[in-house]
């Protein structure tokens, strides 16, 4: 009977799962979406530049950044010692976070050869396992290149040196300083002369990630630009859009399917590359509260197009107000609206992209769906008028007679409404529809006093006593399961201690129902981490099961999706 009832929930869930992905929420949010630039730390190879890089690594990681890159122009005309690239890499991975490595080319400055170096010191020699490198940095911009062919003259010798020595690792590239056509095309043309896209003479791929930068304005932008650009017609949604199609058909002409896949990224992204001298939270540049906003939408489109990772520019960087283009401000060390909107959105956004629409262009909405939980950001960036409003977290008509009308795709049969003052950002988390925590962040009452957002949690507390151990037992307990999607580490947290040290059962089934792993544990101050790596597990949707080995009636499952 029990296998049955086991049967029966994977069913259910298998049938809940298609049912997302054909009414078109099946983008997976990639759990190192979220990501910052490494800039500026305060010298690279021989240049000297004084940056506070290194005394803001604990407010990076307080962001939820999940990767961070060490690129860019410095980088890439100074080739850092080895000691700089294992000292960040180092101080990266202290917070949690994953670095991506910039190799130095400059306009044939550097050799592919000394590339393979850079790998072979770090992964091998070190043993520092970097996953994502980069080759080069703006070939349009600092290189003046004009055409794809250029790109792939040096993009390919420098993947097949570095890919000899370490065939794990994937390569990032063209890192264009905008989305370039005339480049972009070329490289991404299946088969065509400058193809970067197939395999070399070894049998490896070229480049895994198709990349480039965006900064859509230059300080001189007005409010009402900065309200349209992001959808508009050739605008940064169109791009990915363009470049997904190109992605397609490359995976199809070289077979690349799977953990083998090419995918996209924007590792560099912001408001603009330059403020306005005077710009401050009432502008319109990176230190306003409308530039956090823009961030967090432009976050949202590329969730929409399915990016793996966006990596915003940069931590905390200037020496003027043009260039204070961090999202710490770099006199004072406050955290900017720019940084608020970003944690906002990488604490809470997870599982698969819902797409949000309202009926006020002034109003941007975006979601997620991860298991029960669905997450809503509104942001209103109309400058003096507040709305009454009702989301409903599908697409039928919202009902009621609120003037500001959001949906949310997330096939929750259920609605909630309320306020939203002007120039503010409300995000909602919802659970079985049933609203279980929101955060409020406005101009007026948070940005302008330096508060950071107001968060209440709706959610029921559980009673512990003087030791903090839960009255009782385990009984009834649930899980929570992060991060989800996962890349073969998640962990597992209880929502009660285990104080009388109950055995407890780990087990992960496939989508069929099949039992592909299974651990035996007490959870340790209410977690248990999983280590998939050297299993063999695919990439796929799985559920995890933990219950009481001496009484499998006391069981809970959550859905977590193993992404490669």
């Amino acid at each position: 009977m029990k296998n049955v009832k086991k049967m029966s929930q994977v069913l259910l869930f298998v049938l809940s799962f298609l049912f997302i992905s054909k009414s078109g929420n099946a983008q997976i949010i990639s759990p190192i979406f979220f990501g910052q630039n490494a800039w500026m730390p305060d010298s690279i190879g021989n240049a000297v530049y004084g940056g506070k890089l290194h005394q803001n690594w604990g407010k990076v990681q307080d962001s939820k950044a999940k990767l961070i890159r060490f690129g860019g122009i410095s980088p890439d005309k100074n080739k850092p010692s080895n000691f700089q690239y294992i000292k960040m890499i180092d101080s990266i991975r202290a917070k949690g976070m994953e670095p991506v490595i910039q190799v130095p080319f400059h306009n044939w400055q550097y050799t592919a050869q000394q590339a393979a170096d850079i790998v072979q010191y770090v992964n091998i020699v070190k043993g520092r396992n970097i996953k994502y490198w980069v080759i080069g940095n703006e070939p349009d911009l600092e290189y003046a290149y004009t055409n794809a062919s250029q790109v792939a003259a040096y993009i390919k010798p420098f993947a097949s040196a570095m890919k000899a020595v370490d065939p794990t690792i994937l390569t990032i590239g063209p890192e264009c300083a905008w989305f370039n056509h005339s480049i972009i095309n070329g490289l991404t043309t299946p088969n065509g002369p400058d193809d970067i896209t197939g395999k070399d003479a070894a049998g490896r791929y070229y480049v895994d990630i198709i990349s480039f930068h965006t900064y859509p304005f230059d300080g001189s932008q007005s409010r009402a630009q900065v309200i349209s650009k992001l959808t508009s017609a050739n605008g940064f949604g169109d791009n990915l859009a363009n470049l997904n199609t190109r992605i397609t058909a490359c995976n199809t002409a070289h077979g690349r399917t799977g953990t083998s896949a090419l995918k996209t990224a924007v590792t560099e992204a912001n408001v603009n590359y330059k403020n306005a001298a005077s710009d401050n939270l009432y502008g319109v540049g990176v230190n306003s509260f409308i530039g956090g906003q823009f961030i967090a939408e432009m976050f949202g489109v590329g969730l929409k197009n399915n990016v793996s990772f966006m990596n915003i520019w940069s931590v905390i960087e200037g020496n003027n107000q043009e260039l204070n283009i961090g999202y710490i401000d770099r006199v004072t060390g406050n955290k900017k609206p720019a940084y608020y909107h970003f944690k906002m959105m990488a604490e809470h956004f997870s599982g698969y992209y819902a797409n949000g629409t309202t009926n006020n262009a002034n109003v941007k909405a975006i979601g997620s769906v991860n298991g029960a939980t669905t997450t809503v950001m509104v942001m209103n960036q109309d400058l003096s008028n507040g709305y009454n409003f009702t989301v409903r977290l599908n697409s039928s008509a919202v009902s009621g007679s609120n003037p500001l009308k959001i949906n949310i795709n997330a096939n929750v049969n259920a609605e909630y409404s309320a306020a939203i003052p002007a120039q503010s950002t409300m995000l909602y988390v919802f659970v079985n529809g049933a609203l279980s925590k929101k955060v409020e962040y406005t101009l007026n009452n948070h940005a302008a006093s330096n508060l950071p957002p107001t968060v209440t949690n709706l959610g029921v507390a559980t009673a512990v006593n003087e030791n903090e151990n839960d009255l009782g037992d385990i009984k009834g307990f649930k899980i929570n399961v992060y991060p989800n999607p996962c890349n073969s580490k998640f962990t597992i947290e209880m929502d009660k201690k285990n104080s009388q040290g109950k055995k407890l059962v780990v087990e992960l089934f496939d989508i069929m129902g099949r039992l592909v792993y299974t651990k035996t544990s007490v959870f340790e101050e209410r977690v248990q981490e999983i280590d998939l790596q050297g299993n063999s597990i695919a990439e796929a949707v799985y559920i995890v099961r933990v219950h009481e080995k001496e009484d499998k009636d006391n069981t809970q499952s959550e859905k977590i999706i193993i992404f490669k």
